[in-house]
Protein backbone atom coordinates (compact mmCIF):
# COMPACT_ATOMS: atom_id res chain seq x y z
CA UNK A 1 0.00 0.00 0.00
CA UNK A 2 1.43 3.40 -0.99
CA UNK A 3 1.73 6.44 1.19
CA UNK A 4 -0.89 9.14 0.55
CA UNK A 5 0.47 12.32 -0.98
CA UNK A 6 1.11 15.17 1.48
CA UNK A 7 -1.57 17.34 -0.14
CA UNK A 8 -4.28 14.73 0.42
CA UNK A 9 -3.32 14.36 4.10
CA UNK A 10 -3.48 18.13 4.60
CA UNK A 11 -6.90 18.33 2.95
CA UNK A 12 -8.13 15.49 5.17
CA UNK A 13 -6.94 17.36 8.29
CA UNK A 14 -8.73 20.55 7.25
CA UNK A 15 -11.89 18.55 6.50
CA UNK A 16 -11.87 16.93 9.96
CA UNK A 17 -11.27 20.29 11.63
CA UNK A 18 -14.15 21.80 9.64
CA UNK A 19 -16.45 19.00 10.82
CA UNK A 20 -15.42 18.81 14.49
CA UNK A 21 -14.26 22.31 15.40
CA UNK A 22 -17.82 23.63 15.94
CA UNK A 23 -18.43 20.71 18.28
CA UNK A 24 -15.34 21.53 20.33
CA UNK A 25 -15.85 25.31 20.32
CA UNK A 26 -19.58 26.11 19.76
CA UNK A 27 -20.61 29.43 18.35
CA UNK A 28 -21.75 32.02 20.90
CA UNK A 29 -25.42 31.69 19.92
CA UNK A 30 -25.31 27.93 20.41
CA UNK A 31 -23.56 28.40 23.78
CA UNK A 32 -26.28 30.84 24.93
CA UNK A 33 -28.95 28.36 23.94
CA UNK A 34 -27.06 25.71 25.89
CA UNK A 35 -27.03 27.54 29.24
CA UNK A 36 -30.75 28.25 29.03
CA UNK A 37 -31.45 24.60 28.26
CA UNK A 38 -29.23 23.60 31.17
CA UNK A 39 -31.24 25.74 33.58
CA UNK A 40 -34.44 24.13 32.32
CA UNK A 41 -33.00 20.68 33.01
CA UNK A 42 -32.15 21.74 36.56
CA UNK A 43 -35.72 22.87 37.30
CA UNK A 44 -38.29 20.15 37.90
CA UNK A 45 -40.63 22.27 40.01
CA UNK A 46 -39.65 25.89 40.42
CA UNK A 47 -39.31 29.29 38.84
CA UNK A 48 -36.37 31.35 37.57
CA UNK A 49 -36.47 34.98 36.43
CA UNK A 50 -33.76 37.53 35.62
CA UNK A 51 -34.39 41.13 34.52
CA UNK A 52 -32.17 44.10 33.72
CA UNK A 53 -32.32 47.47 35.46
CA UNK A 54 -35.02 48.58 33.00
CA UNK A 55 -37.23 45.60 33.95
CA UNK A 56 -36.66 43.88 30.60
CA UNK A 57 -36.81 40.12 31.02
CA UNK A 58 -33.47 38.44 30.29
CA UNK A 59 -34.55 34.93 31.25
CA UNK A 60 -37.80 33.45 32.51
CA UNK A 61 -38.90 29.95 33.40
CA UNK A 62 -42.24 29.40 35.18
CA UNK A 63 -42.10 33.02 36.32
CA UNK A 64 -45.74 33.13 37.45
CA UNK A 65 -45.74 29.87 39.44
CA UNK A 66 -46.62 30.42 43.14
CA UNK A 67 -43.83 28.84 45.20
CA UNK A 68 -42.65 28.56 48.81
CA UNK A 69 -39.76 31.07 49.03
CA UNK A 70 -38.26 30.07 52.41
CA UNK A 71 -35.89 32.71 53.84
CA UNK A 72 -35.70 34.80 50.67
CA UNK A 73 -38.97 36.36 51.90
CA UNK A 74 -36.81 38.12 54.51
CA UNK A 75 -36.02 40.66 51.79
CA UNK A 76 -39.72 41.61 51.67
CA UNK A 77 -39.91 41.89 55.47
CA UNK A 78 -36.75 44.02 55.49
CA UNK A 79 -38.15 46.34 52.83
CA UNK A 80 -41.41 46.75 54.76
CA UNK A 81 -39.53 47.49 58.00
CA UNK A 82 -37.26 50.06 56.36
CA UNK A 83 -40.18 51.89 54.77
CA UNK A 84 -42.73 51.60 57.58
CA UNK A 85 -40.48 51.98 60.65
CA UNK A 86 -37.71 54.09 59.13
CA UNK A 87 -34.02 53.41 58.55
CA UNK A 88 -33.00 54.88 61.91
CA UNK A 89 -35.71 53.15 63.96
CA UNK A 90 -34.44 51.96 67.34
CA UNK A 91 -36.19 49.61 69.74
CA UNK A 92 -36.77 50.85 73.25
CA UNK A 93 -37.07 49.28 76.71
CA UNK A 94 -38.55 51.21 79.63
CA UNK A 95 -37.64 50.97 83.33
CA UNK A 96 -39.96 52.09 86.15
CA UNK A 97 -39.89 52.01 89.96
CA UNK A 98 -42.61 52.26 92.57
CA UNK A 99 -42.63 53.26 96.23
CA UNK A 100 -41.86 49.67 97.30
CA UNK A 101 -38.54 49.67 95.40
CA UNK A 102 -39.90 47.32 92.78
CA UNK A 103 -38.26 47.60 89.38
CA UNK A 104 -40.58 47.24 86.38
CA UNK A 105 -39.17 46.43 82.93
CA UNK A 106 -41.41 47.02 79.92
CA UNK A 107 -40.27 45.53 76.62
CA UNK A 108 -41.06 46.64 73.10
CA UNK A 109 -39.58 43.73 71.19
CA UNK A 110 -35.88 44.69 71.04
CA UNK A 111 -34.17 41.64 69.47
CA UNK A 112 -30.70 42.92 70.42
CA UNK A 113 -31.24 43.02 74.18
CA UNK A 114 -28.02 41.05 74.62
CA UNK A 115 -25.73 40.69 77.64
CA UNK A 116 -23.64 43.71 76.64
CA UNK A 117 -26.78 45.88 76.44
CA UNK A 118 -28.11 44.62 79.78
CA UNK A 119 -24.76 45.37 81.41
CA UNK A 120 -24.96 48.94 80.05
CA UNK A 121 -28.56 49.25 81.27
CA UNK A 122 -27.58 48.17 84.80
CA UNK A 123 -24.89 50.86 84.80
CA UNK A 124 -27.34 53.55 83.59
CA UNK A 125 -29.89 52.55 86.24
CA UNK A 126 -27.24 52.87 88.95
CA UNK A 127 -26.27 56.31 87.60
CA UNK A 128 -29.96 57.30 87.71
CA UNK A 129 -30.11 56.57 91.43
CA UNK A 130 -31.23 52.94 91.54
CA UNK A 131 -29.43 51.47 94.57
CA UNK A 132 -32.04 49.06 95.93
CA UNK A 133 -34.47 46.66 94.23
CA UNK A 134 -36.94 44.35 95.94
CA UNK A 135 -38.61 42.59 93.01
CA UNK A 136 -37.98 42.69 89.28
CA UNK A 137 -41.30 42.72 87.44
CA UNK A 138 -41.46 42.14 83.70
CA UNK A 139 -44.11 43.63 81.43
CA UNK A 140 -44.42 41.88 78.05
CA UNK A 141 -47.84 43.31 77.21
CA UNK A 142 -46.66 45.12 74.06
CA UNK A 143 -46.85 41.72 72.32
CA UNK A 144 -49.94 39.57 72.55
CA UNK A 145 -49.76 36.50 74.80
CA UNK A 146 -48.77 33.28 73.10
CA UNK A 147 -47.61 34.56 69.71
CA UNK A 148 -46.96 31.39 67.74
CA UNK A 149 -45.31 31.74 64.36
CA UNK A 150 -46.50 29.14 61.85
CA UNK A 151 -43.64 26.81 61.00
CA UNK A 152 -41.84 26.91 64.34
CA UNK A 153 -41.38 23.50 65.93
CA UNK A 154 -41.41 22.70 69.64
CA UNK A 155 -37.67 22.08 69.85
CA UNK A 156 -34.64 23.43 71.68
CA UNK A 157 -33.04 24.59 68.42
CA UNK A 158 -32.22 28.32 68.29
CA UNK A 159 -34.08 28.77 64.99
CA UNK A 160 -37.25 27.65 66.82
CA UNK A 161 -36.95 30.39 69.48
CA UNK A 162 -40.26 32.07 70.25
CA UNK A 163 -40.99 35.76 69.84
CA UNK A 164 -41.94 38.15 72.63
CA UNK A 165 -41.84 41.76 73.77
CA UNK A 166 -39.05 40.95 76.24
CA UNK A 167 -36.26 38.57 75.37
CA UNK A 168 -32.52 38.38 75.90
CA UNK A 169 -29.63 37.00 73.84
CA UNK A 170 -31.95 36.09 70.96
CA UNK A 171 -33.92 33.83 73.33
CA UNK A 172 -31.03 31.39 73.57
CA UNK A 173 -28.41 30.43 76.12
CA UNK A 174 -24.86 29.28 75.43
CA UNK A 175 -23.81 26.74 78.04
CA UNK A 176 -21.22 24.10 78.80
CA UNK A 177 -22.41 21.00 80.61
CA UNK A 178 -19.65 19.05 82.29
CA UNK A 179 -19.60 15.27 82.71
CA UNK A 180 -20.45 15.63 86.40
CA UNK A 181 -23.65 17.49 85.44
CA UNK A 182 -22.54 20.97 86.42
CA UNK A 183 -23.45 23.79 84.04
CA UNK A 184 -21.41 26.92 83.32
CA UNK A 185 -21.94 29.82 80.94
CA UNK A 186 -20.02 29.46 77.69
CA UNK A 187 -19.92 33.25 77.25
CA UNK A 188 -17.63 35.40 79.37
CA UNK A 189 -20.01 38.35 79.14
CA UNK A 190 -23.08 36.35 80.23
CA UNK A 191 -23.45 35.41 83.91
CA UNK A 192 -25.00 32.11 84.93
CA UNK A 193 -28.55 32.38 86.30
CA UNK A 194 -30.95 30.08 88.11
CA UNK A 195 -33.17 29.84 85.05
CA UNK A 196 -30.18 28.97 82.87
CA UNK A 197 -29.26 26.00 85.06
CA UNK A 198 -32.83 24.77 85.12
CA UNK A 199 -33.27 24.94 81.37
CA UNK A 200 -29.90 23.31 80.72
CA UNK A 201 -30.68 20.15 82.69
CA UNK A 202 -31.49 18.21 79.52
CA UNK A 203 -28.68 19.72 77.44
CA UNK A 204 -26.07 17.31 76.04
CA UNK A 205 -22.59 17.17 77.54
CA UNK A 206 -20.23 19.76 76.13
CA UNK A 207 -21.10 23.14 74.65
CA UNK A 208 -24.54 23.83 73.23
CA UNK A 209 -26.85 26.74 72.44
CA UNK A 210 -30.48 26.09 73.24
CA UNK A 211 -33.76 27.95 73.58
CA UNK A 212 -34.31 29.83 76.79
CA UNK A 213 -37.93 28.80 76.88
CA UNK A 214 -40.74 27.06 75.07
CA UNK A 215 -43.20 29.92 75.66
CA UNK A 216 -43.28 33.68 76.08
CA UNK A 217 -43.57 33.90 79.87
CA UNK A 218 -40.42 31.97 80.68
CA UNK A 219 -38.50 33.73 77.92
CA UNK A 220 -39.32 37.13 79.43
CA UNK A 221 -38.24 35.90 82.87
CA UNK A 222 -34.76 35.29 81.52
CA UNK A 223 -34.36 39.04 80.93
CA UNK A 224 -35.09 39.65 84.61
CA UNK A 225 -32.71 36.99 85.87
CA UNK A 226 -29.90 38.34 83.70
CA UNK A 227 -30.61 41.94 84.70
CA UNK A 228 -30.53 40.89 88.36
CA UNK A 229 -26.98 39.58 87.99
CA UNK A 230 -25.82 42.70 86.15
CA UNK A 231 -27.38 44.97 88.80
CA UNK A 232 -25.47 43.05 91.47
CA UNK A 233 -22.26 43.61 89.52
CA UNK A 234 -22.96 47.36 89.76
CA UNK A 235 -23.35 47.12 93.54
CA UNK A 236 -27.14 47.49 93.45
CA UNK A 237 -28.86 45.59 96.27
CA UNK A 238 -31.36 43.12 94.77
CA UNK A 239 -33.84 41.05 96.79
CA UNK A 240 -37.15 39.38 96.11
CA UNK A 241 -38.41 37.60 93.01
CA UNK A 242 -38.35 37.84 89.25
CA UNK A 243 -41.88 37.59 87.86
CA UNK A 244 -44.29 38.95 85.29
CA UNK A 245 -46.51 41.94 86.04
CA UNK A 246 -47.76 45.03 84.15
CA UNK A 247 -46.42 48.48 84.90
CA UNK A 248 -48.73 50.09 87.48
CA UNK A 249 -50.21 53.58 87.43
CA UNK A 250 -48.15 54.50 90.51
CA UNK A 251 -44.85 53.71 88.79
CA UNK A 252 -42.26 56.33 87.85
CA UNK A 253 -40.26 56.10 84.63
CA UNK A 254 -36.56 56.37 85.50
CA UNK A 255 -34.85 55.29 82.28
CA UNK A 256 -35.67 54.55 78.65
CA UNK A 257 -33.06 52.50 76.86
CA UNK A 258 -32.76 52.92 73.09
CA UNK A 259 -31.06 50.09 71.25
CA UNK A 260 -27.50 50.93 70.24
CA UNK A 261 -28.26 49.52 66.78
CA UNK A 262 -30.56 51.27 64.35
CA UNK A 263 -32.75 49.31 61.94
CA UNK A 264 -30.16 49.04 59.17
CA UNK A 265 -27.59 47.79 61.69
CA UNK A 266 -30.11 45.22 62.93
CA UNK A 267 -30.98 44.02 59.44
CA UNK A 268 -27.46 43.41 58.15
CA UNK A 269 -26.59 40.53 60.54
CA UNK A 270 -30.18 39.29 60.43
CA UNK A 271 -29.95 38.89 56.65
CA UNK A 272 -26.40 37.51 56.76
CA UNK A 273 -27.22 34.82 59.31
CA UNK A 274 -30.86 34.43 58.23
CA UNK A 275 -32.11 35.10 61.77
CA UNK A 276 -35.76 34.06 62.00
CA UNK A 277 -36.28 35.52 65.47
CA UNK A 278 -35.13 39.03 64.51
CA UNK A 279 -37.22 39.08 61.35
CA UNK A 280 -40.40 38.16 63.17
CA UNK A 281 -39.64 40.62 65.98
CA UNK A 282 -39.60 43.28 63.25
CA UNK A 283 -42.67 41.81 61.58
CA UNK A 284 -44.65 41.95 64.84
CA UNK A 285 -43.37 45.43 65.70
CA UNK A 286 -44.60 46.80 62.37
CA UNK A 287 -48.15 45.70 63.16
CA UNK A 288 -48.08 47.15 66.68
CA UNK A 289 -46.62 50.47 65.48
CA UNK A 290 -49.23 50.93 62.77
CA UNK A 291 -52.36 49.40 64.35
CA UNK A 292 -51.52 49.72 68.05
CA UNK A 293 -50.47 47.19 70.68
CA UNK A 294 -50.58 44.41 71.49
CA UNK A 295 -48.64 43.06 68.54
CA UNK A 296 -50.27 40.12 66.79
CA UNK A 297 -49.47 38.20 63.64
CA UNK A 298 -52.87 39.17 62.22
CA UNK A 299 -52.14 42.90 62.55
CA UNK A 300 -48.70 42.51 61.06
CA UNK A 301 -49.94 40.42 58.15
CA UNK A 302 -52.51 43.07 57.30
CA UNK A 303 -50.05 45.97 57.45
CA UNK A 304 -47.20 44.26 55.57
CA UNK A 305 -49.42 42.66 52.91
CA UNK A 306 -51.16 46.01 52.29
CA UNK A 307 -47.75 47.69 51.95
CA UNK A 308 -46.50 45.08 49.49
CA UNK A 309 -49.67 45.36 47.41
CA UNK A 310 -50.08 49.13 47.42
CA UNK A 311 -46.47 50.36 47.51
CA UNK A 312 -44.56 47.53 45.81
CA UNK A 313 -47.30 46.33 43.45
CA UNK A 314 -47.34 42.67 44.44
CA UNK A 315 -50.20 40.41 43.38
CA UNK A 316 -51.02 36.76 43.96
CA UNK A 317 -48.85 36.08 47.01
CA UNK A 318 -49.24 35.21 50.69
CA UNK A 319 -47.22 36.20 53.74
CA UNK A 320 -47.96 34.20 56.88
CA UNK A 321 -44.99 35.52 58.88
CA UNK A 322 -41.81 37.46 58.23
CA UNK A 323 -38.94 34.97 58.34
CA UNK A 324 -39.82 32.40 55.68
CA UNK A 325 -40.11 29.44 58.03
CA UNK A 326 -43.79 28.92 57.16
CA UNK A 327 -44.74 26.80 54.16
CA UNK A 328 -47.90 28.87 53.87
CA UNK A 329 -45.82 31.72 52.45
CA UNK A 330 -45.84 31.74 48.67
CA UNK A 331 -44.74 34.06 45.88
CA UNK A 332 -43.67 33.78 42.24
CA UNK A 333 -40.20 34.50 40.90
CA UNK A 334 -41.67 37.29 38.78
CA UNK A 335 -43.27 38.97 41.81
CA UNK A 336 -39.97 38.66 43.64
CA UNK A 337 -38.53 41.00 40.99
CA UNK A 338 -40.76 43.78 42.35
CA UNK A 339 -39.46 43.24 45.87
CA UNK A 340 -35.88 43.31 44.64
CA UNK A 341 -36.59 46.50 42.71
CA UNK A 342 -37.83 48.21 45.87
CA UNK A 343 -34.91 46.87 47.89
CA UNK A 344 -32.29 47.81 45.30
CA UNK A 345 -30.87 50.81 47.18
CA UNK A 346 -30.47 48.60 50.27
CA UNK A 347 -28.66 45.74 48.53
CA UNK A 348 -25.42 46.46 50.51
CA UNK A 349 -27.28 45.01 53.51
CA UNK A 350 -27.23 41.60 51.81
CA UNK A 351 -24.33 39.15 52.12
CA UNK A 352 -22.09 38.85 49.07
CA UNK A 353 -20.82 35.93 47.04
CA UNK A 354 -18.24 37.09 44.53
CA UNK A 355 -19.87 39.96 42.63
CA UNK A 356 -23.39 38.94 43.66
CA UNK A 357 -25.47 40.37 46.53
CA UNK A 358 -27.70 37.48 47.56
CA UNK A 359 -30.20 36.04 50.04
CA UNK A 360 -30.67 32.30 50.21
CA UNK A 361 -33.53 30.21 51.58
CA UNK A 362 -33.72 26.60 52.66
CA UNK A 363 -36.42 24.28 53.94
CA UNK A 364 -36.82 20.57 53.41
CA UNK A 365 -37.63 20.34 49.69
CA UNK A 366 -37.19 24.11 49.19
CA UNK A 367 -34.07 25.90 47.98
CA UNK A 368 -34.08 29.49 46.82
CA UNK A 369 -31.69 32.31 46.00
CA UNK A 370 -32.43 35.90 45.03
CA UNK A 371 -30.25 38.92 44.50
CA UNK A 372 -28.33 41.25 42.22
CA UNK A 373 -25.16 41.42 40.15
CA UNK A 374 -23.62 44.19 38.01
CA UNK A 375 -23.48 43.78 34.23
CA UNK A 376 -21.79 45.83 31.53
CA UNK A 377 -24.58 45.26 29.03
CA UNK A 378 -27.61 44.98 31.35
CA UNK A 379 -26.81 47.31 34.25
CA UNK A 380 -27.85 45.86 37.60
CA UNK A 381 -29.42 42.46 37.00
CA UNK A 382 -32.03 41.25 39.47
CA UNK A 383 -32.70 37.52 39.63
CA UNK A 384 -34.71 34.96 41.57
CA UNK A 385 -34.33 31.19 41.73
CA UNK A 386 -37.08 29.46 43.71
CA UNK A 387 -37.05 25.64 43.68
CA UNK A 388 -39.68 23.51 45.40
CA UNK A 389 -38.08 20.16 44.65
CA UNK A 390 -35.74 17.62 46.17
CA UNK A 391 -32.65 18.52 44.12
CA UNK A 392 -30.96 21.80 45.01
CA UNK A 393 -29.43 23.46 41.94
CA UNK A 394 -29.91 27.07 43.02
CA UNK A 395 -26.20 27.94 43.12
CA UNK A 396 -25.47 26.46 39.70
CA UNK A 397 -28.47 28.24 38.17
CA UNK A 398 -27.42 31.56 39.70
CA UNK A 399 -23.90 31.05 38.40
CA UNK A 400 -25.20 30.35 34.87
CA UNK A 401 -27.24 33.55 34.99
CA UNK A 402 -24.21 35.50 36.18
CA UNK A 403 -21.83 34.05 33.59
CA UNK A 404 -24.14 34.68 30.66
CA UNK A 405 -25.90 37.94 31.58
CA UNK A 406 -23.16 40.06 33.14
Amino acid sequence: MGIAPTGIIMKLKFFLLYIFLPLLFPLKAISAEGWQAQIRRYVQHGGVVAVNQNDQVLFELNGDAPLVPASTIKVATSLAALKLLGEDYRFKTEFYVDDSHQLFVKGYGDPFLISEELSLIAKRLKENGLTKVNDILLDSSYFSDGVKVHGLAASLNPYDAYNGALLANFNTIDVIKNRNGTVVSAEEQTPLTDITQRLAVNAPFGRSRINVAMHETEASLYVGYLLKEFLKQQGTQVKGEVKSAPVGSNCKLIYTHASTKNLKEVLQPALKYSQNLIMNQLFLTIGAMKLGPPATLEKSKKVVIDFLKQEVGLQGFNLEEGSGISRKNYISAKEMMKILAGFSTYRPLLPTKGEMWIKTGSLNGVSSLVGYFPSEKNGWVRFAVILNQGSNHRDRIAQLLYENLR
